[in-house]
């Protein structure tokens, strides 16, 4: 081990070209502010060195049911984000975390947080407030564009060192919980302004605080998260997540195909991270900016060197010699996952949006930030006492970036093989939905070609853009309602993004590699010739947004017709199913088609259209805290 300090920027130097930003938030009434809780309490600490872990010692934790407020209101639920602590090995001391907790349950709160059971047309409706009235021990940086509850003005070089970082920046703490797949009015999409504080301070986009969710979508996995403008990667990192399943309607065709699959125990949920660790437990964030004369604090991307599931470290689960439905999320700040089951046989059976037509055999399952996975796997074939690890082999940051450390970060969790207590029962039904997934090529009105762009300063990124266009400029993406468009997303980038749009569930079409030099040089050109390509200004793409290029797109690029190279590879098997985040590998056209309607094509049971809109986003954290996220606006 070795001692390490989170520091913050050298000092010197200037902001750069694109300069500060203004004032944000308004005054409003959340609710009653809580109690005050512990100070920051990041400071010089001794790291942890994840190898004096014993793994596989502590049992896998399996999130409990997030109760209603009471029994006479059934699909009311009120949660309050609230500060504790909690073992994540049984080796190590206590960590403060933040989680969400049910009013009248709060000591038993945890992260991962409880997880809502839905019903399918049932609508719910949930009363979030908070009580997090500490300090956040996690290092805000304020010259990002971020929800900024005292209208700070933006910080001059020479920069504070984190710890202590600006006040003003630390508290208070505003939060926003976001349904993340899911489909509900803006009002209740908790976009990353409609974020509130325990002390009255509302964002710009605040509406209320009592979100209704329709549950109109199809069966499926989806789970919540703190969505604060710019301080998403600190929220989520502290705790503040939690899965939301909807189950089909009870009765229906695709209940009575669903409860064919294991279920009660049989049934897990997954949600895989990594974190960093002091050796007194406490949560590390470390401050390492590419560029600390411009943003002290930021760093483009978080890795840890332990892995958790469900909130532990290095967990064990005993599984008898049957078979297991596991519903796998990533929720880490920025790692992918390729895990490997061993000799166990693992077959996908859903994506973020519900069931894919028929059960895909997988060899790996290869998962994103924000990608959920849903899987079978049978231990019928292994003998009682086999263990079996699952491992990890996706570089960081993927795919280019630096291979896993197979004594940490390579191993994800353990199985252990017990003997059966009844017989499975249990099937994969083919196929697993009563009607096949729509084709929604046919119904394309609007083809949009979206750059995903990285600003580069003297010692790296400075920002990553959507579309070369900053979050707070005007709004560009402006789809009717019920319409289908083509995305064509464009990734300029070494980098691959997991590519978020709230609101609606879409379908991968297909990636295409392209000419990537040829096209910057393109691109390029379109500015003026300006070298590199895509310099800190100007703002926005070179060419006029809503004015066709040669291809027949919007969104103001060059098109990408001439620089594509060999043939469009079609959606694999395993993401021929609803999607809400896709991965968009670098130098690569992904393109998704979204239909702004239910996924049986009604119009939805609300009104898309109304204030504040919605968002799309890369959901490496780190990224979209950092001007990788756009709002948009569905429109009559």
């Amino acid at each position: 081990m070795s001692d390490i300090k989170i520091v913050g920027g050298k000092g010197g130097g200037t902001r750069g070209e694109r300069g500060e930003r203004g004032p944000r938030g308004h005054q409003g009434p959340p609710g009653p502010p809580g109690p005050p809780g512990p100070a920051s309490q990041c400071c010089e600490c001794q790291a942890l060195d994840p190898t004096t872990l014993n793994k596989y010692v502590d049992a896998l934790p399996i999130p409990g049911v997030m109760p209603p407020s009471s029994p006479s209101s059934p699909t009311v639920y009120d949660v309050t984000m609230v500060l504790k602590t909690q073992k994540f090995h049984s080796e190590l001391p206590p960590t403060l975390i933040w989680a969400y907790a049910p009013d009248a349950d709060r000591p038993s709160a945890i992260t991962p947080a409880a997880t809502f059971e839905t019903i399918q047309g049932t609508p719910i409706t949930v009363n979030w407030t908070t009580r997090l009235m500490n300090k956040d021990p996690l290092p805000v940086d304020p010259t990002i564009h971020w929800a900024n509850p005292n209208n700070m003005a933006t910080p001059t070089p020479p920069f504070n060192p984190f710890p202590p970082g600006y006040a003003d920046a630390q508290f208070p703490i505003p939060n926003v919980a976001h349904r993340h797949g899911g489909e509900q009015e803006p009002a209740s999409d908790g976009g990353p302004d409609a974020w509130f504080t325990a002390n009255g301070i509302t964002g710009p986009s605040y509406v209320t605080n009592s979100y209704t969710y329709p549950n109109s979508q199809e069966s499926t996995t989806l789970w919540y998260h703190d969505h604060a403008l710019g301080l998403t990667r600190l929220g989520v990192y502290m705790g503040l997540f939690g899965f939301y399943i909807e189950r089909a309607t009870p009765g229906s065709q695709q209940a009575a195909i669903e409860n064919q699959l294991p279920s009660g125990p049989y049934e897990i949920p997954l949600v895989l991270q990594d974190r960093l660790f002091c050796t007194n437990g406490d949560p590390v964030f470390p401050v390492d900016p590419p560029n600390p004369d411009i943003h002290p604090y930021w760093t483009p991307e978080f890795f840890g060197d332990t892995v958790l599931v469900n909130g532990k470290i290095w967990p064990f689960l005993e599984v008898e010699p049957r078979k297991y439905r596991f519903r796998i999320l990533d929720g880490s700040n920025a790692r992918f996952y390729n895990l490997n089951f061993g000799p166990a046989t693992v077959v996908q059976i859903g994506t973020d949006g519900g069931y894919l037509n028929d059960a895909v055999p997988l060899s790996t399952v290869f998962i994103a930030p924000a990608e959920r996975i849903d899987v079978v796997v049978d231990f019928s074939s292994l003998a009682v006492g086999t263990q079996v690890v699952v491992t990890n082999d996706a570089n960081a940051p993927f795919p280019g970036g630096d291979p896993v450390d197979p004594e940490t970060t390579g191993q994800v969790m353990q199985f252990r093989v017990v003997p059966l207590t009844a017989p499975d029962t249990s099937v994969v039904p083919s196929p697993l939905r009563p009607t096949p997934i729509p084709n929604l090529l046919p119904g394309v009105t609007v083809t949009r070609q979206l750059t995903l762009n990285e600003i580069e300063g003297p010692g790296g990124p400075i920002e990553v853009l959507l579309n070369d266009t900053h979050w707070d400029d005007p709004v560009t993406e402006l789809p009717k309602n019920g319409t289908t468009e083509l995305w064509e997303l464009i990734n300029t980038t070494e980098d691959a993004h997991p590519i978020h749009v709230h609101l609606v569930q879409f379908q991968l079409l297909n990636r295409q590699d392209f000419d990537t030099d040829a096209y910057a040089a393109a691109y390029a050109a379109a500015y003026g010739g300006q070298v590199p390509p895509f310099p800190p200004g100007p703002e926005g793409p070179p060419k006029p947004y809503n004015v066709p290029n040669a291809d027949g797109a919007v969104g103001g690029n060059p098109a990408i017709g001439p620089f594509l190279l060999g043939a469009p590879t079609p959606a694999p098997p395993e993401e021929a199913g609803w999607k809400d985040t896709i991965k968009a590998f670098p130098g690569q056209v992904t393109r998704i088609l979204i239909r702004y309607a239910r996924q049986d094509g009604t119009p939805y049971p609300f009104d898309p259209t109304t204030f504040p809109g919605y968002v799309w986003h890369c959901h490496i954290l780190d990224h979209e805290d950092n001007e990788m996220m756009r709002p948009y606006k569905v429109v009559p």
